[in-house]
């Protein structure tokens, strides 16, 4: 079985002092955590919390310039190579990690789904597991839309050899400015460029939603963004015509 020891969480937060709460329930069964906010809009906030818990396996990435989604999970990724190269010098016997889990705040992971995912992870073709999510605002299930049927980086497990791809090293910035959705585009290039391919479990995982953001809305704009997405990729290639009709 797949260790969770080789797993690191990347949380992307910024204004949101649940961010606290999210990284105790992580931390109960992950050895690391990183945690990247937007500096201009957090103003210290994140930090402050975060110091609170003073923990030396919770690291912070302040971006000072150009936060976006995919470039916070992108310095993530760095930091992560930085953490694993040093650790490999260092002589640790088992030096960093193998496996990167970006979640959000409101996702609600317990160890027996994370534990589901690393057991999918022993499939050595697998690069990316993800699940399904529970919808719920202030008590009421609420309907996630189409866009969640694919791996989200609301909760997404990737297998960190996947990024060693020249065409799959980090998340697209061209997502930010359609509207997000660089989760399902990474998957697509993977599945494309790679010989690993996606799976998605039906864990059901409880995820708060309409707290910071109209859901009806966000869903409306990411579906928006796949399509953008979609239509870049499909004058590709014949194979990568063949996975957008997989996830569209």
């Amino acid at each position: 079985m797949t260790s969770v020891n080789r797993v690191v969480a990347v949380i992307r937060s910024y204004n949101n002092a649940a961010v606290v709460k999210q990284v105790k329930a992580l931390r109960s069964f992950l050895p690391r955590i990183i945690v990247v906010t937007d500096a201009a809009k957090d103003r210290g906030a994140t930090k402050a919390w975060l110091e609170e818990l003073n923990d030396p396996c919770v690291d912070l990435i302040e971006i000072q310039e150009g936060y976006t989604w995919s470039n916070a999970l992108n310095r993530a990724l760095n930091r992560i190579e930085l953490i694993n190269a040093k650790e490999k010098n260092e002589g640790y016997a088992n030096p960093g990690c193998d496996y990167v889990f970006n979640v959000s705040v409101e996702a609600r992971f317990e160890m027996r789904h994370l534990g589901a995912m690393l057991d999918r992870l022993d499939d050595q073709t697998v690069g990316v597991v993800g699940t399904t999510f529970s919808g719920q605002c202030e008590g009421n299930k609420v309907d996630l839309g189409l866009s969640y049927r694919h791996p989200r980086n609301t909760g997404m497990l990737v297998r960190l050899s996947v990024f060693g791809n020249r065409m799959v090293r980090d998340f697209d910035g061209f997502c930010d400015d359609i509207g997000g959705m660089e989760d399902i585009d990474f998957v697509c290039r993977m599945e494309v460029f790679t010989q690993m391919k996606s799976a998605m479990l039906d864990l059901k995982v409880p995820l708060i939603v309409g707290k910071h953001y109209n859901q009806v809305d966000k869903e409306l704009r990411e579906r928006k963004a796949m399509g953008e997405i979609f239509f870049r990729y499909k004058t590709w290639s014949d194979r990568l015509h063949k996975v957008v009709k997989k996830f569209s």
